[in-house]
């Protein structure tokens, strides 16, 4: 017998299927097999396939014939978010003359991360955008990339002596300097703030990591560094989730299973205690949030006040 996802991985409101196949290889029929296993209702089978749905119960009705294999596919939709386990199946059967009736539980081993819908079609997007593309720019000609050759001209005072060119100088006879290119490898940020507070519900908290998800999306693709950290913890480890900066798509790989296994049944700490240890002055920070607490307020007020550059966001 062997049950399973045809994917590991699939974004919020995609189709997949679940692949059951049973083989007897008995000399005698099997005229019934009800097999039974739990599985959660945000996994939308439709009505056609072929077994009843009940809360987390689904139930289907085999009849396998001797030496016969029975292969089922059965389509659903990824209704929302979230890690989701196919484990234990029970199977119930009788023999020919239905005089007795058969339990069996058996093992099944296939997960599935359902992870968070982009919002490509969010209102408010282009001008999160448009925010943090103008402060990381500003970033970005603040520090400039050491290793980033432009050119070279005349040395002035106030130029670092590490910025002379010797050889170029010894050539012009005269001081010549180094031009360094703004640094290319521009660096933000994603903070997710899944705290309660007034206000928050869970379609909120949904909303702030399907923005979190699109956010890395968009900044990865155009080859910034992303890193992300979030309060919320993963359903696995129970965990809060600390992703160092990184422009590959393992990177965003990373995030978007960190985000589909997040918890919100869990109770998240303050954000503000990680908001008070951030001193990196060369990267951007978002930080999404639907809380906006005294405390939230304090800690975002007092990164200003350290000289970083910080984006809060509310979905």
């Amino acid at each position: 017998m062997d049950f399973r996802f045809s994917g590991k991985e699939a974004f919020e409101g995609e189709g997949l299927s679940l692949y059951s196949e049973i083989v007897n290889k008995k000399p005698l029929p099997l005229p019934w097999l009800m097999v039974e296993y739990q599985l959660s209702a945000n996994l939308i089978f439709s009505g056609d396939s072929g077994f009843e749905v009940g809360e987390t119960m689904k139930t289907g009705l085999f009849s396998v014939l001797m030496y016969r294999r029975v292969r089922r596919k059965l389509p659903f939709t990824c209704g929302k978010r979230g890690f989701y386990r196919l484990r234990r199946i029970r199977l119930s059967g009788s023999n020919l003359l239905h005089t007795q009736t058969y339990h069996k539980y058996m093992q099944c081993l296939s997960d599935l991360t359902v992870f968070p819908r982009l919002l490509t079609d969010y209102e408010e997007f282009p001008l999160i955008i448009n925010n943090l593309d103008a402060m990381l720019l500003v970033r970005s000609l603040i520090n400039p990339d050491p290793f980033t050759f432009r050119g070279l001209r005349e040395y002035t005072p106030t130029d670092p002596l590490r910025n002379i060119n010797f050889k170029a100088t010894a050539i012009a006879q005269q001081l010549m300097v180094n031009i360094h290119a703004p640094t290319s490898s521009k660096q933000l940020e994603i903070i997710l703030n899944l705290e309660h507070g007034d206000g928050c519900s869970d379609e909120l908290f949904e909303q702030s990591i399907r923005l979190a998800a699109t956010v890395a999306n968009h900044y990865i693709s155009e080859d910034v560094l992303v890193g992300f950290y979030t309060n919320g913890r993963d359903v696995l480890t129970g965990e809060n989730a600390r992703i160092p900066g990184g422009t590959e798509s393992a990177q965003l790989y990373a995030i978007y299973q960190t985000l589909g296994r997040l918890g919100l049944a869990y109770k998240p700490g303050h954000i503000s205690g990680y908001l008070d240890t951030l001193t990196d002055t060369r990267s951007v920070y978002v930080v999404i949030s639907a809380y906006r607490g005294e405390d939230f307020v304090t800690a975002i007020g007092e990164m200003e006040a350290r000289g970083l550059s910080v984006s809060a966001v509310r979905p």
